[in-house]
């Protein structure tokens, strides 16, 4: 049994009090977690795992200025002797710019005097630390570094997005990427539309109107089409999506938000009695999109999580061959029941991680198998996903159950099943099944490692937009601040939301590799999955967020 131990001095106590250390872990040079229990005595923070070798920590720490961010250290020894926490986790974060930075600048970034700055003043801080060595006078250099560095990270994040995107448009004009809304059946569109237009244009009575029926948008995406898109109008210069609403100004179409709607078409919804199945709300919503000229993103029709399978499944607990047999069987009758009117197959979403039913990996590897090939059996022109929760393995570090999401979607592409991509489902700011908050460039760097499996990714991001329960959200999760200051102020949430999400939806669009990208939740005035994530709000009111994918479709995408 290993243990890697660090110390908090006096000076770090409230930095760390404040810090997520209950779900910090350790992990090796595959970034998958090791199962890792945590103690912390009021000066010293044990982690234990199985194993002795080094290890790097990740520990999700209050950035000032920032608001929380997981940060890192560089691989470690354990050993008796205590590591200085803050001091390791500056240097981590100061080989972690500096490497990135050096890479991308050798690839033809070019840097700004701005992030030169931060990046050099936050190393001067951090070997300052390093020959320190009074422990509570280098923990306070450390923060300072720490500081410094994370910001020169988000200048740098900016950076990439922002060349990386200008230089994908002057080779496409108009991006391909398919952006989506997720919703609940039965069909949201007429209060979209109405919510739409006050987020476009507040001192407008007019509402919206979608095109004509059978309209399409422009080809959206060779992950759903099965061929590349081809650019058909001109765009601005440059990667920066414009701060002014010009763009969005009066009444326009949902196509000018989203061009693609990810309709859930949940098996615990529509099979609700065994053998009884109810595809009407799901036939609604599909109409709607029709008319509303935008592609279907359909399903998961397996969601692997609590609430959103059929409650009945118990009745299977000893009978596992019955319950692949009913599951497979409601696939084929979804897949036959709406053929032609889904544009992509998302077969079944979070079977890495340990769910309700308590299967070993030999069970959920064959449930996952048997609905791609059930879909690919069915529909065979219309390409199948299968999504991942947690894609960073959080879950890894405090369950034995469960498996590596890189290595699960590893097997099912070798397996020859024909899949089509993988989705990876990122929900940051909730109490449990969450990714912990990250920098846009360790987002990209993550991106980076799932691009090496050669497949398109389609990317769906949820982010908490207000504090406190939610009666109308499925899952059973609370929202969590990214700042520690925000408390229960809505607004400061509403625009933290914003604020959080953008560098990340402007990663995935300067990455070839994603084809889709789709934002969880719609309306919180309707039923819908997770809470407060919706991008308008219980009263009715567009976030900030809105505003942000009205401009990127009107910008940048066909």
């Amino acid at each position: 049994m290993g243990q890697m131990h660090f110390d908090v001095p006096d000076s770090a106590s409230d930095f760390f009090a404040a810090a997520r250390w209950r779900e910090a872990y350790l992990c090796g040079i595959e970034g998958v977690p090791w199962q890792t229990q945590n103690r912390f005595d009021g000066r010293r923070f044990t982690l234990t795992r199985s194993v002795d070798t080094s290890a790097k920590l990740l520990i999700t720490c209050p950035v000032p200025t920032i608001g929380y961010r997981l940060l890192t250290s560089c691989s470690l020894r354990c050993e008796p002797k205590a590591h200085r926490l803050l001091v390791e986790l500056a240097r981590g974060s100061c080989f972690r710019v500096r490497v990135q930075s050096d890479i991308w600048r050798r690839g033809g970034l070019t840097l700004s005097d701005a992030f030169d700055d931060l990046l050099a003043r936050g190393t001067e801080r951090f070997i300052d630390a390093t020959q320190t060595a009074d422990a509570d006078r280098a923990a306070e250099i450390a923060t300072e570094a720490i500081e410094f560095l994370e910001k020169s990270a988000t200048k740098l994040g900016e950076l990439f997005t922002a060349q990386s995107i200008a230089f994908r448009k002057s080779r496409e004009h108009r991006l391909s990427t398919m952006l989506a809304v997720s919703v609940l059946p039965p069909s949201p569109w007429k209060e979209m539309s109405e919510e739409l237009g006050a987020a476009a244009n507040p001192h407008s009575t007019d509402t919206f109107s979608g095109p004509a029926s059978g309209q399409t948008s422009g080809p959206a995406s060779d992950l759903a089409t099965g061929s590349e898109g081809t650019p058909t109008a001109s765009s601005g210069s440059g990667g920066q999506i414009h701060d002014t609403q010009a763009e969005t100004d009066g009444p326009v179409s949902l196509g000018r938000a989203f061009n693609a709607a990810a309709v859930r078409i949940s098996w615990g919804d529509i099979e609700s009695a065994s053998g009884r199945f109810e595809f009407d709300a799901v036939s609604e919503a599909l109409d709607a999109c029709a008319r509303q000229g935008i592609r279907v993103i359909g399903g998961p029709l397996v969601d692997y999580h609590p609430r959103l399978l059929p409650d009945w499944l118990t009745l299977f607990d000893d009978n596992f061959d019955r319950l692949a047999a009913t599951m497979n069987d409601f696939v084929e009758k979804t897949v036959m029941q709406f053929r032609g009117r889904v544009h992509l197959w998302n077969a079944a979403s979070g079977f890495n991680t340990a769910g309700p039913l308590g299967l070993i990996d030999e069970q959920v590897m064959r449930l996952s198998i048997g609905a791609i090939q059930t879909v690919r059996r069915c529909d065979p022109n219309t390409p199948v996903i299968l999504s991942l929760d947690q894609p960073c393995g959080e879950y890894l570090a405090r369950d034995q159950d469960g498996i590596s999401p890189f290595h699960f979607a590893d097997a099912l592409l070798r397996s020859g099943l024909g899949l089509a991509g993988i989705g990876l489902n990122f929900r940051f700011g909730y109490s449990s099944g969450e990714t912990q908050p990250r920098s846009a460039i360790d987002f990209a760097q993550l991106i980076d490692r799932w691009s090496t499996l050669n497949a398109p990714l389609m990317v769906q991001v949820s982010v908490a937009g207000a504090p406190g329960q939610d009666a109308d959200a499925l899952v059973r999760t609370s929202p969590e601040p990214l700042k520690p200051d925000v408390e229960s102020d809505k607004a400061a949430w509403s625009e933290l939301q914003y604020q959080f999400a953008k560098p990340l939806i402007d990663t995935l669009l300067s990455k070839q590799i994603v084809h889709a990208v789709v934002w969880d939740g719609w309306s919180d005035r309707q039923p819908h999955l997770l809470p407060h994530s919706g991008l308008v709000d219980p009263s009715g009111r567009p976030r900030p967020m809105l505003d942000y994918l009205c401009r990127v479709r009107a910008e940048m995408l066909l």
